[in-house]
């Protein structure tokens, strides 16, 4: 699936993998080409029920993977990783020496955007680059709903 890629800074609405998410997506409204599933997660030492739901797709010439985390039936966080052409012909051991690379695709691609800096606070929520212990890079997004990430956001840009 062909799919448009962008991210809206002033609503917070993100258009990718063939949906526009924003915080009153709900799991259930999802396209069949999502995958679900349902875990309980702890969040600031609290069992949450959540499902995550993930899909991939490309815009242009890049792979496009999204996964949505939602909390008590609502959206809190995207998750959105872009991988080029060339990443995805690497070799394993070439693909984690390419992290520093990843991350500044991912950074280029928000300043794209109008994401001027990593992370940016912003009235609907937060965004950032990040990497996590297996160093795959991903766009984090997340939202007014996310209590955690609301208390911890940057400074509005």
């Amino acid at each position: 699936m062909d799919t448009v890629l962008h991210l809206d800074t002033a609503s917070g609405r993100l258009s990718a993998a063939g949906i526009i998410v924003d915080t009153d997506t709900l799991a259930d409204d999802l396209p069949a080409h999502f995958t679900k599933r349902a875990e309980t997660a702890h969040v600031e030492g609290q069992l949450v029920d959540c499902v995550f739901a993930r899909a991939a797709a490309t815009s242009g010439d890049m792979t496009v993977q999204l996964q949505l985390r939602f909390e008590k039936e609502l959206l809190v966080s995207c998750f959105l990783t872009l991988t080029t052409p060339a990443l995805r012909k690497l070799e394993d051991a070439d693909f984690y020496g390419s992290v520093d690379q990843r991350h500044r695709f991912h950074e280029r691609w928000l300043a794209t955007m109008g994401v001027a800096r990593s992370p940016a606070g912003f009235h609907w929520g937060s965004i950032g680059v990040a990497r996590d212990r297996s160093d795959y890079v991903y766009i984090y997004l997340h939202n007014l709903n996310n209590r955690w990430a609301h208390r911890h956001q940057p400074s509005p840009q």
